[in-house]
């Protein structure tokens, strides 16, 4: 039926193409998001990856699937947007955090989305969010390689394929990039690490009256924030994080903020407590 369907969206039938891309849209929507993060960029970035592809049917060799070819062009696109983009700060939460501690407008935003009935603290969404974030900070040929085989769980070949690249380069990229995010949240996270500068898991749990359900798990293994990060979905902390990834974008764009801790957000709290 695939083959069908290839040949008839080669012969311009977009509805065809329509119903090829219908079945790796989840996995397209997931890399976007998880590599650029911002809502509405990631949405640009994924339908600008699908008309490439769509411009680009006619040619399509066959040597690979579909689904490989389609996704590599739309990882193409996100790396090609963030090759574009400042490299963000290791600390950029801290940053905003800061920042919304002075602010009664970034304050207010942040209490408005907590306020809202639907909005409930799920620590899991929320170490996949900050996953997202942190990795803003590595270079992005590392960052795609982290997503596809850690975040997205693709085979080593399949990733190499989307990347184009060796496998030899692949496991040199994905080396690096773990290497790097594993240093960085040792400085960063409280949940990693009692040094880690970083406290809004326990400040968001605070700020939500401190759910029973909101339970930290042990993650001082990259590995294991890993694993969260793989099941994780966006749910009941979506708009909030929504505003995050927006405000976050425009204080990296300039540079604003100190990554000193001066908020004290969470700081009252164990963080290993439930």
């Amino acid at each position: 039926m695939s083959e069908e369907l290839i040949a008839r969206a080669k012969q311009g039938d977009s509805n065809a193409f329509s119903n090829l891309v219908e079945h790796d849209l989840p996995k397209l929507r997931r890399i976007t998001q998880r590599m650029v993060g911002h809502p509405e960029d990631s949405e640009d970035v994924l339908q600008d990856g699908l008309a490439k592809a769509w411009r680009s049917i006619a040619s399509f060799e066959e040597r690979s699937s579909f689904s490989t070819w389609v996704t590599s062009i739309v990882t193409r696109t996100a790396v090609d947007h963030l090759r574009k983009q400042k490299r963000w700060r290791t600390e950029a939460q801290v940053a905003y955090a800061n920042l919304c501690a002075q602010s009664e407008e970034l304050s207010g935003e942040v209490v408005g989305a907590i306020s809202d009935p639907e909005f409930a603290y799920e620590v899991h969404e929320h170490i996949a969010y900050c996953f997202a974030c942190v990795g803003r900070f590595l270079p992005v040929d590392e960052q795609a390689a982290l997503i596809l085989r850690d975040v997205l769980d693709l085979s080593a070949r399949e990733a190499s394929s989307v990347l184009g690249i060796s496998d030899a380069v692949l496991r040199h990229r994905l080396s690096a990039a773990r290497r790097a995010m594993q240093d960085k949240f040792e400085g960063l996270c409280a949940l990693v690490s009692k040094q880690g500068i970083c406290h809004q898991c326990a400040g968001l749990k605070m700020a939500a009256g401190g759910a029973e359900t909101a339970v930290f798990p042990d993650i001082t293994d990259l590995a294991d924030r890993m694993a969260i990060v793989r099941k994780a979905e966006p749910g009941s902390m979506a708009g909030l994080h929504a505003n995050f990834w927006r405000r976050t974008k425009q204080i990296e764009e300039t540079g604003e903020g100190s990554t000193e801790p001066l908020s004290g957000c969470g700081e009252t709290e164990d963080v290993n407590k439930t």
